[in-house]
This record gives structure tokens, sequence and C-alpha cells, in this order.
């Protein structure tokens, strides 16, 4: 019976929260919008998606100063 209430609250998460808060996004796709898979951004870029590659990001450079 665990087994199967941890079963259902993994798919919950991979299905309702997991999308609602970033996309997998393809590394071909995040170097079209000319951002960068890393593993972590630089200071002056800022993260806007998380790359299909394992623990990497993508990351665009900032246009402007954002607080």
């Amino acid at each position: 019976m665990k087994i199967f209430y941890c079963l259902l609250h993994f798919l919950c998460y991979v299905t309702f929260i997991l999308p609602a808060t970033c996309s997998l996004v393809d590394p071909d796709r995040c170097t079209k919008i000319f951002g960068y898979c890393r593993r972590r951004c630089f200071k002056y870029e800022k993260q806007i998606d998380v790359c299909l590659s394992p623990s990497k990001i993508c990351c665009i450079e900032r246009l402007f100063e954002e607080d």
C-alpha cells in the first residue's frame, strides 16, 4: 500500500507540479534562442528553462539590469 501511495505522489508531481514550475527544453532549442545549457548560470545571465541534459539549465544573457 505504501508503494502505491509513493507512486501516486510521484505521478501527481510529474503531471501537475513540475510542468507548472518549469519546462524541459531541448539543448538545440536553447541555442536557437541564444542560450546555453550549463550547470550554473553566470552572474550576468538568467535561467529561462531546464535542459533535457542531466542537471543542466538553459541560461541567457540579461538585456538590462533586473532586480
